[in-house]
């Protein structure tokens, strides 16, 4: 193996939808419905959404095995959260989980963060997503509240949201 992360240019965002067209399916099939992760995955990854993301500042890194995309981390302020950062995104290839690289993910986000000058780093977990909240536990996150966010078509997103001084 042979693990990079690195910031990534637009041209590269397609990387993203292309690993979370296989992350997505897994990871959320016992959890949401197959409707909401469709919806999701138009809301969140359509092109003109993460070039819009893009565009406003958040930064959009990379995780490669060689040359391979195998992950990525969505990073950016936290709406006010002044002096937090928002991890929006974090996800790895389900074949590469129990490698310590989601804590190496965990931990560049932790870094870009604080390099970028922020004390705090915050994401949402999906509550029922009980193996990414144990790898937010062991990376020294704690649960800070508990929000059901309605997203639209009648779906929510029922979360933890989690931070970590920095």
């Amino acid at each position: 193996m042979n693990i990079s992360i690195r910031i990534l240019d637009r041209h590269e965002l397609g990387l993203v939808r292309e690993v979370a067209d296989v992350v997505w399916p897994v990871t959320f099939r016992n959890i949401l419905s197959q409707e909401q992760i469709a919806y999701m995955m138009n809301m969140m990854y359509a092109p003109e959404v993460m070039d819009r993301e893009y565009d406003s500042g958040i930064s959009f890194y990379g995780v490669f095995d060689g040359e391979r995309p195998i992950g990525y981390l969505v990073l950016g302020p936290c709406d006010g959260h002044l002096g937090t950062a928002k991890l929006h995104k974090c996800y790895l290839l389900p074949e590469f989980h129990g490698r310590g690289i989601g804590s190496m993910m965990l931990s560049k986000a932790k870094s870009y963060a604080l390099e970028a000058g922020y004390s705090r780093l915050r994401l949402n977990v999906n509550r029922h997503n009980e193996k990414a909240i144990r790898a937010y536990l062991r990376n020294g996150f704690a649960t800070v509240e508990t929000v059901d966010n309605p997203i639209g078509n009648g779906f929510f997103m029922n979360d933890y949201v989690m931070e970590v001084a920095l």
